[in-house]
């Protein structure tokens, strides 16, 4: 029968194919993946993969999942299926064996689709030909997530990918009026020197992020953004950093590790003007352009906007509970 298929375990070694057809042909974001490193991302093991292939052995779908980890949570890295094969239950099957292993040989408890996924999916900004290195869900609008949310998935997070072109980059004039202001109080906008600062590590135990802290403490000899109180001795109360610039797609992504300003410093703007002299550096380094994404519910969301970027993505983060 024309368009039969029936569905395999295993990789088929087709999935790259289909991976990068469906890129063009459902105008999604991802970026089209090498042979290296699109087995970087799928095929570097703890993963399970399911095909589906018609009778000429041909594989017109698949999907991969990362196993569960030791909290039980499996991660839906991707799913898709040639246009042909639609509407024939085809991506149903695909989803069906999928949740059937992952719940009964694995004991997964659920299965997420979010930014924890150690498989990170690169792709390219819409309007432009820069990219970001990880997707933090799946594109709300899709048909994908539509599908999911109809099978029970439920989307319990959205994140909101930000975009801003970086080429000669300035501070908004409202916020060098703000910077002026605050000088004058005594808060200083700079770059960490430990030999003028103190206080940066105690900053992370303040705003509570042990992680940013591990990473930013052992990269002291890449620029740090700090807001500084002089009236304080120098002491950190805000930061952003380290900074660095890498090639994502066509342009040069400034890279950054969190932002954060000290609790007792917040509702001044200073993570908004932190925000501005990373762009500034980044601008004037090499960089350009900046990506990143935040939960829509978070309030830094505000930083992001009034130093200049724009809403690019809205990304689901969809749940499926299988106890």
């Amino acid at each position: 029968m024309k368009n039969e298929h029936k569905i395999i375990r295993g990789a088929s070694g087709g999935e790259r194919d289909i991976y990068n057809s469906l890129i063009l042909s459902d105008s999604l974001p991802y970026r089209p993946l090498d042979e290296e490193e699109f087995n970087r991302i799928f095929h570097i093991g703890g993963e399970l993969t399911i095909c589906a292939i018609n009778a000429e052995c041909k594989t017109v779908g698949f999907l991969s999942a990362r196993l569960p980890n030791g909290e039980g949570v499996s991660y839906l890295t991707y799913f898709g299926v040639l246009p042909e094969y639609r509407r024939r239950g085809c991506a149903s099957a695909l989803l069906d064996e999928a949740e059937n292993i992952l719940k009964n040989e694995y004991n997964a408890a659920r299965i997420d689709i979010v930014f924890h996924n150690p498989a990170h999916l690169p792709w390219i900004i819409p309007s432009s030909t820069d990219g970001h290195p990880c997707a933090p869900g799946i594109q709300s609008d899709s048909p994908a997530a539509q599908l999911l949310l109809r099978r029970g998935y439920a989307e319990w997070c959205a994140q909101i990918s930000y975009y801003s072109s970086l080429d000669g980059y300035k501070v908004p004039k409202d916020q060098e009026k703000r910077l002026s202001a605050l000088a004058e109080g005594g808060i200083k906008i700079t770059y960490y020197d430990p030999a003028k600062h103190h206080g940066l590590s105690e900053l992370f135990d303040a705003i509570n992020n042990p992680g940013w802290k591990k990473t930013v403490l052992a990269h002291l000899d890449q620029p740090i953004v700090v807001a500084v109180d002089e009236n304080a001795d120098g002491l950190v109360i805000g930061y952003t950093g380290p900074l660095s610039q890498v090639r994502e797609g066509a342009g040069i992504r400034g890279n950054f590790c969190g932002i954060g300003t000290h609790p007792d410093y917040r509702g001044r703007g200073i993570a908004t003007l932190i925000f501005c002299e990373m762009c500034r550096h980044h601008s004037q380094n090499g960089a350009t352009f900046m990506s990143l994404y935040t939960g829509e519910s978070n309030p830094a969301r505000r930083v992001y906007e009034a130093a200049g970027c724009k809403a690019a993505v809205r990304w689901s983060n969809l749940r499926l509970e299988l106890n």
